[in-house]
């Protein structure tokens, strides 16, 4: 029996989970009052709660259909429960002893995936490490059929707005912009798109410069009389999640509303067949590339 760990940030069951959430990702800090209610009030915005925990389990469980028998697939989260220490150990109870780890981001950065990885630790399993699988031909696949699905409507005057969470400058040298940048290029290329711009969103609330531009100062400099649809693609994204759901269709969306533009988004991967395929891709490599 081979093991499959996915991995990923996390987020609040439900709105009594944002304190433990939030001091979690402090290290066990308490978050400042003004900041623990903001983000509470932005949960509230997208009905409460966060999609990512469910759609999480629901990405494990299709990858274990499509693996089958011989794979048995587990999720953990980073900042809550089911964290990754605590799969780990359960793994172990399974009798696991040969395993891939991956985190369900695409990108990978020294500053933040990492410390997945570092959280992965046992005596008794061989883990192999998936970092970053941005290149992945059934990946940009899957993106450019969400854009084409979008260019099909035929929006006036549209500017494409390519966009990841931003990590603060101090990261800088890492893979990480370069890994973005790999990926606009060729979707770019791909569908012959002209008019478009890459900014950062979703910055941290901390002292650091982080990583811009922001995608709202990018809005905002755009001209309403060469465009009128905005085509928001956040390829740093797989699924629906807060950074998404209330940063792009919330605060972004409003802000190019009030600069006369529409703002469409591109439908995320979720756990969509041609999501799971680039998983079960990636494990097959790996474990290949073992055996061999």
């Amino acid at each position: 029996m081979l093991g499959v760990l996915l991995m990923s940030y996390g987020s609040i069951y439900t709105i009594e989970d944002v304190e433990r959430f939030y001091t979690h990702i402090l290290g066990g800090r308490k978050p400042p009052q003004h900041l623990l209610e903001e983000l509470k009030e932005r949960f509230v915005a997208v009905g409460g709660k966060s999609p990512l925990n469910e759609i999480s389990k629901k990405q494990a469980q299709k990858l274990q259909s499509f693996l089958g028998e011989n794979y048995k697939v587990y999720f953990a989260f980073k900042h809550i429960d089911p964290y990754i220490e605590d799969v780990v150990k359960i793994m172990e109870e399974d009798g696991i002893n040969r395993a891939v780890a991956m985190i369900l981001s695409p990108y990978y950065s020294n500053y933040n995936i990492s410390d997945y990885f570092k959280r992965v630790k046992s005596s008794r399993i061989e883990f192999h490490y998936v970092y970053g699988y941005y290149n992945n031909p059934l990946l940009l696949e899957a993106f450019q059929k969400r854009i084409e699905l979008v260019m099909k409507s035929n929006p006036p005057k549209p500017f494409f707005l390519f966009s990841a969470h931003s990590l603060p400058e101090k990261i800088l040298p890492d893979p990480y912009p370069e890994q973005l940048k790999f990926v606009v290029d060729n979707l770019v290329k791909r569908l012959g798109i002209k008019d478009f711009a890459f900014a950062y969103q979703s910055a941290g609330k901390t002292n650091d410069k982080w990583l811009g531009p922001d995608i709202l100062e990018v809005i905002e400099k755009l001209d309403n009389n060469n465009y009128h649809t905005i085509i928001s693609c956040p390829i740093g994204f797989i699924c629906d999640h807060l950074e998404v759901l209330y940063d792009i269709d919330i605060e972004a969306k409003n802000f190019a509303k009030s600069k006369g533009f529409d703002l469409l988004r591109i439908n995320l991967f979720n756990d969509d067949d041609d999501f799971i395929n680039v998983l079960k891709d990636e494990v097959k490599k790996v474990f290949e590339s073992v055996v061999n």
